[in-house]
Order: C-alpha cells, then sequence, then structure tokens
C-alpha cells in the first residue's frame, strides 16, 4: 500500500499496549520525525510497565498511532505526555487527539486535572496538537523553558519547552471523566 495514501479512523481500535508491541512501536516512532527515538527497549517497557497510561491505535494489523505517557510521582493530578506518534497514512484525521481522549478516560486518569508535555521550538505539528487540545476540553497553556540546548551533551538536540495544560473547575476534561 502507498503509505501516502491516506486511510480511514472510523474503524481504528484504541487499547491498552502489550509487551509484543514494544518492537512495533519502536518502528513508528522511527519513522515518526521529529521524534526523539528511544531505545526499543524502552518501548517494551512503555507497553507492559506503563501499559495503563498509554494508548495504541490500530486498524485490523496495522498500527496507526501510540501515545505514550506517565502520572508524574506524587502528583497524581498531572499526567505527562511523553510521545504521540500517529502513521503517515493516518494522519490529519485527528487520532492524536482520539487516543489523548482515550487516555484520560481510563481509571488511572481519574484524578487528573493537568496536562503537561515537553515541545522542541521546531515542533509545530506538537504544538498545533496541544492547543487543539486545549481548546477541545478548555484548558489553558502556560509555558516554560524545561532543558536548554546546551544541557544536551554534544547532540545537537534543541532545547525542550515545557507546556502545562491546567483545568479549571468545570471543564471538559472533568465533565468528560464524570467529576
Amino acid at each position: 500500500m502507498d503509505t501516502q495514501t491516506q486511510r480511514s479512523t472510523d474503524t481504528i481500535t484504541l487499547r491498552l499496549p502489550r509487551l509484543e508491541d514494544g518492537s512495533r512501536i519502536y518502528t513508528l516512532v522511527k519513522q515518526s520525525p521529529p521524534l526523539d527515538v528511544n531505545s526499543e527497549y524502552l518501548y517494551f517497557l512503555q507497553s507492559s510497565h506503563f501499559a495503563n497510561t498509554c494508548v495504541l491505535a490500530e486498524q485490523a494489523d496495522t498500527l496507526a498511532g501510540f501515545v505514550s505517557g506517565y502520572l508524574i510521582n506524587n502528583q497524581p493530578e498531572e499526567l505527562f505526555i511523553w510521545q504521540v506518534a500517529v502513521a503517515s497514512e493516518f494522519r490529519g484525521q485527528q487520532l492524536a487527539l482520539r487516543m489523548i481522549e482515550e487516555l484520560l478516560k481510563r481509571p488511572e486518569c481519574k484524578k487528573v486535572r493537568s496536562i503537561s508535555t515537553t515541545i522542541s521550538p521546531s515542533n509545530r505539528a506538537s504544538q498545533r496538537l496541544f492547543e487543539k487540545l486545549a481548546d477541545r476540553f478548555g484548558l489553558t497553556i502556560a509555558q516554560q523553558p524545561f532543558i536548554e540546548a546546551q544541557q544536551f551533551s554534544q547532540s545537537g538536540h534543541e532545547a525542550e519547552v515545557l507546556y502545562r495544560l491546567s483545568t479549571q473547575p468545570e471543564s471538559y476534561i472533568n465533565k468528560h471523566q464524570g467529576a
């Protein structure tokens, strides 16, 4: 199949990742620049140890997308979204938003009142995703420097900016979770 052909997201299944998904997720991230590619081992850990705060999207046997996240230690009200990857043929259909929305429905995220992530200044696609997420859920966005470029050891990595999306008492996220 031509990877430039867009596929419908109507028949996509959103589910918890499993250990055996680790290699497919690693491959998806490698095919999703500008995402940082972590070790393949990490994706096996995310698919097992952090599965409850990750979402895998697939259509039949095709991996369509993956969201990895975790609850920040001692802050059960803050969900950190680590990576969002959508296969090229599924882009432009709000699959990333659907996966994050699915994640927020989970019992593990019941107390979540803010979402954070880090984004490099040149990654406009991720910036737009989190702006859309804020609009959809009625969240406010605050930004602050997180890791400066010179802190990365000789990798040429850009700075990372921390985005924090916070809820208001009656925001969509609270209503969506049944709060």
